[in-house]
């Protein structure tokens, strides 16, 4: 099972194959095997960039390079970066780069290109390693004797109130005792969903707001159902990839312990999909 960082690569790249005979998100969606709603969830998230904007900012950074590089005219590139007519490119032209593209070239100037993105290293045993940013979050606690279904449902009812945050936010989670500390134990007390949510984002004092700390982290997909497996061995199959990962690389586990399972879109309908996540030293 690919991670969502593998997927949304996919999608990098397929849209990069493509930058100028043009390429849109329902196709880059389907290569990623993915729905357009997470595309458009994840694709910010993991890039910093909307889908159509990077397919944008990445067509006219190639054509600053022929603008700087060739002799072509104006309506050439326009036309070689999948531009209609010279207006249309002059215009999207001076959007991003604060001058039209004549007086760009006759006045020899500079400008900051947007570099094609590589959010994935090399991937072991289906394990890749990532820097998880530091991310605001809302947490939901669940206890006994359902704690995650229990976790959920507080989550379910107040997205419902916040519908701008449930179109772009992440779900992760964990176990916890009944102090709501980090637990690592599978038969645990409880379980808390964590939202990412903008900092700085006022949400008054009837939820409790944290901070997932920025680390690195070893990440592995799974996808499983709990209908045809109670006891729930594709999970444990995940978490012992992540164990053996780090034994080959020789890469020590952190002292914190943190783990965290991000919730996600299943591939296959009926079933439950997860990016593992387990902290290691930098």
């Amino acid at each position: 099972m690919l991670t969502i960082y593998e997927q949304i690569q996919n999608s990098i790249d397929f849209a990069e194959e493509r930058l100028l005979d043009g390429v849109t998100a329902e196709a880059a969606a389907g290569v990623a095997c993915m729905s357009v709603s997470s595309l458009h969830r994840y694709f910010p998230a993991l890039t910093g960039y909307g889908f159509g904007q990077y397919v944008r900012k990445r067509r006219l950074s190639e054509a600053l390079e022929i603008l700087t590089s060739r002799d072509d005219s104006v309506l050439e590139i326009a036309l070689h970066t999948g531009y209609d007519s010279h207006e249309a490119f002059t215009r999207a032209f001076k959007r991003e780069f604060g001058v039209a593209p004549s007086r760009f070239r006759t006045n020899d100037l500079a400008a900051a290109r947007t570099e094609r993105i590589n959010i994935v290293g090399d991937v072991m045993m289906g394990v890749l390693s990532k820097s998880l940013p530091e991310m605001s979050v809302v947490c939901f606690d669940g206890f006994r004797p359902e704690p995650e279904l229990a976790a959920h449902k507080l989550m379910g009812e107040w997205l419902e109130g916040h519908p701008e945050i449930a179109d772009s936010c992440r779900f992760f989670g964990h176990n916890i005792d009944m102090s709501g500390k980090l637990a690592h134990e599978p038969d645990n007390d409880g379980y808390r969903m964590m939202v990412t949510v903008p900092k700085g984002l006022g949400l008054g004092a009837e939820v409790g707001v944290g901070t997932i700390e920025a680390g690195e982290f070893v990440v592995t997909g799974i996808e499983g159902s709990f209908v045809e497996d109670p006891s729930g061995s594709w999970i444990t199959e995940g978490w012992r990839r992540l164990q053996v990962m780090c034994e080959r690389q020789a890469l020590e586990i952190h002292p914190s312990g943190r783990w965290y399972e991000e919730s996600l879109s299943p591939v296959t309908e009926g079933k439950v999909r997860f990016d593992l996540y387990l902290e290691i030293d930098a």
